[in-house]
């Protein structure tokens, strides 16, 4: 499976007279602050089986825009790198990226989560069936993964 992920949702970016990005998001300045945050780790951790556990932890934190420090220790990764990116030029520059990606989406982003399984979005109803359900079901492949032998809501990302 190809998985990419944009942490942008339904923001917006406006170009400054610096030449920055300036984002607004849909549910205020703490989601852009962490999308910010999610951008910068995975810049410092490309994969998805990496990434996906700080990502995770931020997401379910009560405040997620004050939770990177804490996220951070818990994952193994370098705070300071990842606050110093999202708070400066190179952040900035990776969130112009990720909204050019999400602009750049076929089909066209509509929604959040904007989900695509083989070419196609998954409907609102699909999104509250768990993920690797559906994955198994679109699987065409002869032999399922060993996850899609499970009935567990818990699977480990690289089975």
């Amino acid at each position: 499976m190809n998985f990419t992920l944009y942490p942008y949702g339904n923001a917006h970016e406006k170009q400054n007279p610096d030449g920055s990005w300036a984002f607004t998001c849909q549910h205020g300045t703490n989601e852009c602050v962490a999308n910010m945050i999610i951008a910068c780790a995975m810049h410092y951790h490309p994969k998805s089986t990496d990434y996906m556990n700080f990502v995770e932890c931020l997401e379910s934190a009560s405040a997620p825009a004050t939770s990177g420090q804490k996220c951070a220790k818990s994952t193994g990764y370098d705070w300071d790198e990842i606050n110093t990116c999202s708070t400066g030029k190179l952040g900035n520059t990776l969130m112009h990226q990720v909204a050019l990606a999400t602009d750049g989406l076929s089909p066209k982003h509509q929604w959040t989560p904007w989900v695509v399984m083989n070419g196609k979005p998954l409907s609102q109803s699909q999104l509250d069936q768990h993920l690797v359900k559906l994955v198994c079901d679109a699987y065409t492949g002869s032999d399922k993964p060993a996850a899609c032998n499970s009935h567990s809501e818990s699977v480990c990302m690289n089975e």
